[in-house]
């Protein structure tokens, strides 16, 4: 993968291996609690293209950040990142963290991860869970701290284009943005990596999607700005 990307997202996996307050996650460089600066700087090798979007709140904002094989959505509340979606597409070929000849299946990338992380709460094919509690300690059952919408992620949707005059139609394949309804209040952290396809366990992937979301955090944003 360009850049050896999902390299660093699994050396950065290896923070998970014993219990972690939530401002503490950090994948690949970006850890929830990080301001915009921080961001940009954790991403400046990569020089991505940066968009930001408002939302419905004046303390809250998004922030998007695009490069060739990367897309990353960030949602920061007061200038802190309370969620980050990412998604690193693989290209064909060997990959610089398989051993020769080794495909990027569904079961291999999940185990690399997996390894170095608590168990899984969930596992569905492609898909993996990680929940902790307020404390920073792992959960085994996940339905716990799933919203009660019973939605954690919602579609992105369109981004402005980062050129003048150009319409904003251009959407960011794969990121998502948190669900804004209420979570327990026991809760403290969720991770999510998706990989695709994922017909079977044996699947070759073609990419990954990882979503972090603080859960206190956005249970604070909740309890300050309720819906109406």
């Amino acid at each position: 993968m360009k850049k050896c990307t999902l390299q660093l997202l699994i050396a950065g996996l290896i923070a998970f291996a014993q219990p972690v307050l939530a401002q503490n996650v950090k994948l690949a460089g970006i850890a929830v609690g990080m301001s915009e600066t921080e961001v940009k700087a954790a991403l400046t090798s990569t020089v991505p293209i940066y968009v930001n979007q408002a939302s419905d709140y004046p303390v809250m904002h998004y922030l998007v950040a695009e490069t060739e094989m990367e897309s990353y959505a960030f949602t920061l509340i007061d200038g802190k990142v309370a969620a980050f979606s990412v998604v690193h597409f693989l290209p064909p070929g060997q990959l610089p963290f398989l051993p020769p000849g080794q495909q990027p299946t569904v079961t291999i990338l999940r185990g690399l991860i997996s390894k170095q992380t608590w168990t899984p709460s969930e596992i569905y094919k492609g898909d993996t869970w990680w929940f902790s509690d307020a404390s920073g300690a792992p959960l085994s059952n996940s339905l716990q701290c799933r919203p009660e919408s019973g939605e954690t992620w919602l579609p992105f949707g369109p981004v402005p284009s980062s050129k003048p005059g150009e319409p904003q139609t251009k959407s960011i394949e794969g990121l998502m943005k948190p669900s804004l309804t209420s979570y327990p209040s026991n809760c403290g952290v969720s991770i999510h990596l998706n990989q695709t396809p994922a017909e079977s366990d044996e699947s070759v992937v073609t990419s990954v999607r990882y979503q972090v979301l603080d859960i206190k955090a956005m249970n604070a944003f909740r309890a300050k700005h309720p819906q109406h």
